[in-house]
């Protein structure tokens, strides 16, 4: 207590830090229960730790068992916590503890520097407001975004010169990723140049052993670990395949083609943000040291160089590892400016204000402060709809195998069989050009046709027939999904844009008597035999649309439905609801399906017309992406009457 009495900028650095944690910890549960996560990546662990506790070592969401993605044994000191509370949120909730303390290490970083406390705390507050950080802590869950606390305490260790700290942290940064090998072993080299006046034995300690263990974990991971678990199902080579074939051809072809180098280094800085925006928040100061920047460079070309572009931005666990370099660069600036007697009092004194407003316009203009807020203000909205989905998963039994689409992954993540539905639609393993083979059977299978990782048309997971670089053309979406179901018999339950199949034998019900419509060529060797609704009336739990299928064996059209709402009030926009595939279970013969639409908040009460539509989304979405408009013709589309709908006032009974 004397000690926080003593420096009381470290009782603020610690409130920021419980500030920063509660914030991104709550927009994080949020967008988990709003079924918002858009990646497979705290599925991933999730799953892994669960089996690690039930005592086994696979990973079926990737592929891949634990280490066999990425080198990560730090994930390891989580197992412990997770064991006593099974909840995905653990993880998000350890990771953002972990980087809320660099607010309290930076401040000691800073006032080791021989700044004062305001200074030092308004570059602790920087450290924390500055997008990068924010952007780290509310993408889901993953091990690189701890080497952003491990590198700056690793840093808060040589500073304070307690060698026994320093290794314990180069540790954990190292069993963090198997690139942070690189980045230690550039921070040893450049501080060997510039130490290298100290005595030998100094220099040993502190950076000859520590290059030495970086080369050797390397060697490890990449020669031994990494082949050893991986088996090539994720190439993360094929990333820079633009540059050339091996890692061998990229180094040979630096020298010989250059512009190659180059080219991607200007496309990715073009594109992307992640080099200005890194400097703009502190002013560029960074490059007043760029001891940091270069000790960083192992790490952002191995971003810059990628043709991933999410790895050029903030947005994602990315950043991580520099947010820290950049940091000390921008601290070890302004405490130089602070010893010089060449820069006027009022400038020293203004910068540090002057770097927390240039974190805060960035914040507002870029960051994700207005994702944190919006959590707040919009979670009582998102009551009906995360109750829908809840109940949607809620049906499937905790040790039924399943797959699912990425947003749901992580909430059925405690099994032993979890399949992800975008690798199924892709057909191919990530990053690489080697074909997907889609697990047996599972017991249920969940889609979201509005889930937009999945099907939106950036995504690049769902798409018509396509013809690989190498020649080879892959089947669509919509054929590997059929190829998948078509094996045994499903059971569906389908609202809204949610569709859960069980499998087990289908529904043998016939059509409701009030047919609108019907028959209907959709598309080759599709006709839809007759389609009705169950009432003209609705209130909150709207109606079913039934519907009959008359299939030709090997068909290749499957088509999407929509129901359009265009509201008798010529001023209100029209409302379309998606229903997504129809019959995408079956492949030839007759069929009945049943399409529950519920009214949701959204759609106000008043009188509609209501019309289904039948395209082939896969061909359209491909022809919004390819070019500009007009560029291709989008697939045609067949419209059926359904008649009148009465939309009830909430709280009113059905008629």
């Amino acid at each position: 207590m004397k000690r926080l009495a003593a420096d009381p900028g470290r009782t603020a650095a610690l409130g920021l830090a419980l500030i920063f944690c509660s914030a991104c910890t709550w927009a994080s549960y949020a967008h988990w229960a709003n079924f918002e996560y858009q990646s497979f990546d705290l599925a991933y662990y999730v799953q892994a730790l669960w089996q690690l506790i039930h005592g086994r070592f696979e990973v079926s969401v990737v592929g891949v068992p634990l280490l066999g993605n990425h080198v990560e044994p730090i994930v390891l000191l989580v197992a412990p916590l997770f064991a006593l509370i099974r909840h995905p949120m653990v993880l998000v909730l350890f990771q953002n503890t972990a980087l809320a303390a660099m607010g309290p290490v930076a401040f000691s970083v800073a006032r080791r520097m021989g700044l004062k406390p305001a200074p030092a705390l308004l570059l602790a507050i920087a450290l924390l407001v500055t997008p990068a950080t924010g952007y780290v802590a509310l993408h889901e869950f993953h091990p690189e975004a701890l080497t952003a606390p491990c590198l700056l305490l690793m840093i808060h260790a040589r500073l304070r010169n307690s060698l026994r700290a320093h290794w314990l942290w180069l540790i954990a940064l190292l069993a963090c990723k198997e690139n942070m090998a690189l980045l230690l072993a550039a921070y040893c080299a450049v501080h060997l140049v510039l130490e290298r006046k100290r005595p030998l034995a100094e220099l040993r300690g502190w950076y000859i052993w520590p290059l030495a263990l970086s080369i050797l974990w390397f060697w490890l991971c990449t020669k031994v670990i990494t082949p050893a678990l991986n088996s090539d199902t994720i190439d993360y080579l094929a990333l820079y395949d633009r540059l050339g074939k091996s890692a061998g051809d990229i180094a040979i072809k630096s020298i010989t083609e250059p512009h190659r180098i180059f080219g991607a280094l200007g496309q990715s800085t073009r594109n992307g943000n992640l080099v200005w925006a890194m400097l703009f928040p502190f002013l560029g100061l960074s490059l007043l040291r760029p001891r940091w920047l270069l000790i960083g460079s192992p790490i952002l070309l191995q971003h810059l160089l990628s043709w991933r572009s999410s790895e050029w931005t903030i947005y994602f666990h990315y950043a991580a590892p520099l947010i820290p370099l950049f940091w000390m660069a921008l601290a070890q600036g302004v405490a130089g400016m602070e010893r010089s007697r060449r820069v006027p009092a009022g400038i020293r004194s203004g910068i540090p204000f002057l770097v927390v407003a240039a974190c805060v316009t960035a914040q507002i203009f870029l960051g994700p402060s207005g994702s944190i807020i919006a959590s707040i203000t919009e979670w009582p909205s998102g009551k009906h709809d995360r109750a829908r989905k809840t109940a949607f998963i809620s049906q499937i039994p905790p040790a039924a195998s399943v797959v699912a689409p990425l947003p749901y992954l992580s909430h059925l993540a405690m099994r032993e069989k979890l399949y992800s539905l975008h690798y199924i639609l892709k057909g191919l393993k990530t990053l690489s050009r080697s074909a997907y083979e889609p697990p047996p059977p599972t017991d249920f299978v969940l889609i979201d046709y509005d889930d937009s990782a999945t099907f939106d048309p950036e995504a690049g997971y769902y798409h018509p027939a396509m013809k690989t670089v190498d020649g080879r053309v892959f089947p669509s979406s919509d054929r590997l999904l059929n190829d998948f179901l078509r094996r045994v018999s499903w059971a569906a339950n389908s609202s809204n844009a949610l569709t859960l199949l069980r499998q087990g034998s289908a529904s043998a019900e016939g059509l409701a008597s009030n047919i609108s419509a019907g028959p209907v060529e959709i598309g080759p060797r599709t006709t839809l035999s007759g389609i009705g609704k169950t009432n003209d009336t609705v209130g909150e739990t709207g109606l079913e649309i039934e519907m009959n299928w008359s299939l030709l064996d090997e068909r290749d059209f499957f088509p999407w439905m929509f129901l359009k709402l265009t509201p008798r009030e010529p001023k209100r926009p029209a409302i379309t609801i998606p229903r997504g595939l129809c019959a995408i279970e079956k492949t030839g013969g007759d069929h009945a399906e049943k399409w529950r639409v519920t009214f949701q908040p959204r759609i106000p009460p008043g009188d509609y017309s209501a019309e289904a539509i039948f395209v082939d989304y896969a061909k359209l979405l491909w022809a919004e992406r390819s070019g500009p408009p007009n560029a291709q013709s989008p697939p045609n589309s067949v419209r059926v009457p359904l008649g009148e709908i009465k939309v009830l006032p909430t709280g009113s009974s059905r008629n």
